[in-house]
């Protein structure tokens, strides 16, 4: 297996945030800098109060070798699989509407491990499938021997850059918190585009970072970038709402629609958050490094205070959901 993640097919998986707090921001039209002024919108639509009680444990697909061997390990894609978190689902229920599915489609699922993105989707549909590419063979294994399998649901092992599918095959696709891991994003949304059919739909769900606004935020997102990359390799890279636009309209798709949706949290510990170890390990460092950093980090995402062997975390995360369109 060592030369199948050459093109890292990413999956994010880590701990789901308890007592979450949902805002939606929604934006329509066809501009490739919807969010160049990060959440300072005032228009937000779909603002609602959710809470999450569930954990969620992720590993990212990476690209150094312990992160290859433990991905492909059946023992973790199966612990992997039976971890539930509700705001993965609620994402999950919010990228399948924006598929906006009629039943009898063939839909694209990239990067689809064990299949849990793919179910939301596959219920939607009658006399339709849903198709899963994935290199790790061991998430697929796990997603073809669920208890409850998922109906209209089928695998094919390969390549996110590579696709082994003709030219116009489907009539929907979508990935889901993999996007940052991709070494060749460009040639994976392009080969995407090539196997959907005009006035197709593509949604991209991912976490992002906030827009940079100026030199600070520049070298904070490097630094933050750097952090993950110890652990998820060097292909590892944190989108903005506007970059994700902007890779999606220049490999050709139209892009109509962008909502993102962020995630508050206030609680003792990282526990629950997603990556929340690697951003904490980044707020630390940057503490000591540069003060000026480690400032801009608690405006744009947490504030971090210690006390005894405890720290309070306070702040939010958010995902972009994109819809990107094939032009007839």
């Amino acid at each position: 297996m060592a030369n199948e993640h050459k093109h890292g097919h990413g999956h994010d998986h880590d701990n789901e945030h308890d007592h979450a707090t949902a805002h939606s921001h929604d934006h329509q039209g066809s501009h490739q800098h919807a969010h160049e002024s990060g959440h300072e919108h005032s228009h937000g639509s779909d603002q609602g109060h959710h809470h999450d009680h569930g954990h969620e444990h992720k590993h990212d697909h990476g690209h150094q070798h312990s992160d290859r061997t433990r991905f492909n390990d059946p023992q973790h894609a199966a612990e992997f699989d039976r971890r539930t978190s509700r705001i993965r689902a609620e994402l999950g229920e919010k990228l399948a509407d924006l598929l906006a599915l009629q039943g009898n489609e063939q839909v694209l699922d990239l990067a689809t491990g064990t299949g849990r993105v793919a179910r939301p989707v596959a219920k939607r549909l009658k006399t339709g499938r849903v198709v899963g590419v994935d290199q790790a063979l061991a998430m697929l294994d796990v997603g073809h021997q669920h208890e409850d399998p998922i109906p209209h649901y089928h695998q094919s092992a390969g390549e996110a850059d590579a696709l082994p599918f003709k030219a116009n095959s489907f009539d929907g696709a979508f990935v889901s918190f993999s996007l940052h891991h991709f070494r060749n994003p460009e040639g994976v949304v392009k080969e995407v585009l090539r196997v959907l059919r005009n006035g197709a739909r593509f949604v991209v769900l991912d976490p992002i970072i906030e827009e940079a606004k100026d030199s600070i935020d520049v070298a904070l997102e490097a630094k933050i970038n750097q952090v993950f990359r110890r652990t998820h390799g060097d292909d590892f890279r944190f989108h903005t709402a506007s970059s994700i636009q902007r890779l999606l309209t220049k490999a050709g798709y139209r892009v109509p629609r962008t909502n993102v949706v962020s995630y508050a949290f206030n609680q003792e510990g990282m526990d629950g958050i997603p990556t929340g170890r690697h951003w904490l390990e980044a707020a630390e460092e940057l503490e000591t490094e540069s003060p000026e950093l480690a400032e801009r980090l608690k405006k744009n995402y947490f504030t971090w205070h210690r006390h005894d062997d405890h720290v309070h975390i306070k702040g939010n995360f958010s995902y972009a959901l994109i819809c990107a369109v094939k032009p007839e």
